[in-house]
């Protein structure tokens, strides 16, 4: 009986020692989730690159990218994808909320993640790359792989003997009389074409394409996707649904949130880019947010174009009453505070020389307008000018997600232009006007002679007796105009001469 019980106590123990160090399957771990809402810009790069470098940090079963962006920076995506690919720990990328889509750069974040994932009603592709003249005219490889090269010309025979003679039908060719030479009819060169400036301007475009192309076919290989499919997204822009997408090749689960992702990716077995394969067990476990510092949520407005311009303005706007009216300060602090944000984030952005110089342009008109007779016509072509600078100012299409609004440019210029004017018009007549305090306010004023005199005499002004002098004869009581002042005697003419 004592045997009996000791039997099953050392089973017991032997059990729960076992469960000790064998953890149970069904425990719930942890995700790490991130969200990518907007534009690949530096700002959403430094999150997600911080953000993917803290879960490798912990103790995470998986890392889970919520996706929707309409594509933005090739900088910033190769360094989001650069920490995708490093990352310890499996990371997937899912593209959602209903609606959701992750064009351009998100599509080949998506090829990047060890597990790419869609919602229902969501599009992933076009990821074509493209640069633009000031973000007005997107200049793309003018080749797409599915036109055809025009048809070869056809080349002369190499033999002239093979060249058919020509004559009559049916009759041999005319006999060559002994010892004529033979003359081989000479075929003239084909004229040279000069180079075509379009397919030239393309050939960056075509680099930059093909670049793109071996790195999608590179990812996508190395994570058991459909390479030729997926580089139809960048030679040709085509787009995919979640369906086509799966059915394509180029994703691996359709879920419809979170919940559901991580339950059809329990047990699932996921090749990493070293080419080892893990499986993985994320259902029921708890999402766990890594947020935005308050950097780089400061950051993301900071990189907005919208909000970068608007700052500038107001910053060269507070410098200009600081300069105009020395000794408030808070202009001159606030401007400066203004303009070294703004510069901060436009630094982060590729922006275009041209609209830099044109906003510069546009400032020069307005304050021109101040001191020309122009009747407003530098005035509006200062904020033409500086509206216009301001919509090419980021060198990127809108197409990209990374623009500035042309409503908020033109809107920001003409208030700008308004306010310059208004200031610039009112220190002009200020430094114009007349004095009116010191001596010097005087000059022009009349005054009245307290005797006659000619030569050194006596005047008063606004109840003050002046010294004053005159070339010709004053009669007491007569009235005189100031026409000088030598430091504290006045010169002074008769407004009526004494006959």
């Amino acid at each position: 009986m004592v045997n009996k019980h000791l039997t099953t106590t050392i089973i017991a123990t032997t059990l729960a020692c076992f469960a000790a160090i064998v953890p149970s399957s069904a425990a719930a771990g942890t995700v790490a989730g991130i969200t990518l809402d907007g534009p690949v810009d530096p700002a959403s790069q430094e999150y997600l690159t911080r953000a993917i470098r803290t879960a490798n940090e912990g103790n995470h079963q998986l890392i889970l990218i919520r996706v929707n962006t309409p594509g933005g920076l090739v900088d910033s995506m190769e360094d989001i994808s650069k920490s995708i690919l490093g990352s310890r720990i499996p990371v997937a990328v899912w593209v959602g909320p209903h609606g959701a889509r992750a064009a351009s750069a998100g599509f080949i974040l998506l090829m990047t993640s060890d597990v790419a994932a869609m919602s229902q009603g969501t599009r992933t592709g076009a990821a074509h790359p493209i640069m633009a003249i000031g973000g007005l005219f997107p200049i793309g490889d003018q080749q797409q792989e599915t036109e055809s090269e025009p048809a070869a010309e056809t080349a002369p025979p190499a033999d002239p003997s093979a060249v058919e003679p020509t004559g009559v039908p049916g009759q041999s060719a005319p006999e060559e009389p002994a010892g004529a030479e033979r003359v081989t009819p000479v075929t003239p060169p084909a004229p040279t074409r000069a180079p075509d400036p379009a397919k030239m301007g393309s050939v960056l475009m075509e680099k930059v394409g093909n670049d793109m192309k071996a790195f999608i076919r590179s990812i996508t290989e190395a994570r058991g996707r459909n390479p030729s499919q997926a580089v139809l997204a960048v030679s040709v822009s085509k787009s995919w649904s979640e369906s086509e997408a799966l059915k394509a090749g180029l994703i691996d689960v359709v879920a419809s949130d979170e919940a559901d992702l991580l339950k059809q990716l329990q047990g699932r077995q996921v090749k990493r880019i070293d080419g080892n394969v893990v499986t993985l067990n994320p259902d029921g476990a708890t999402i766990v947010e890594i947020e935005m510092t308050g950097r780089e949520r400061i950051l993301r407005h900071v990189v907005d174009p919208n909000v970068a311009f608007i700052l500038l303005l107001l910053g060269i706007l507070l410098i200009y009453i600081e300069v105009t009216h020395f000794g408030l300060i808070i202009p001159g602090v606030t401007g400066l505070a203004c303009l070294a944000v703004s510069v901060s984030g436009l630094s982060l952005l590729p922006l275009n020389s041209a609209g830099v110089l044109m906003i510069l342009a546009g400032i020069g008109l307005l304050i021109a307008e101040a001191f020309v007779t122009s009747y407003g016509l530098l005035g509006l072509l200062g904020v033409v000018t500086m509206a216009i600078g301001g919509i090419i100012l980021v060198d990127l299409p809108r197409i990209e997600g990374i623009a500035l609004d042309p409503v908020i440019a033109i809107s920001a210029a003409v208030g700008f232009g308004l306010i310059v004017l208004v200031l610039v018009k009112l220190v002009v007549k200020a430094v114009r006007a007349r004095p009116s305090t010191g001596a010097e306010s005087l000059v022009g004023r009349e005054a009245v002679a307290v005797r006659t005199f000619q030569g050194p005499g006596s005047v008063m002004v606004h109840g003050e007796y002046w010294s004053a002098s005159c070339d010709t004869l004053v009669a007491k009581g007569a009235t005189v105009r100031i026409i000088a002042v030598d430091g504290l005697n006045l010169v002074v003419e008769p407004v009526e001469t004494i006959s």
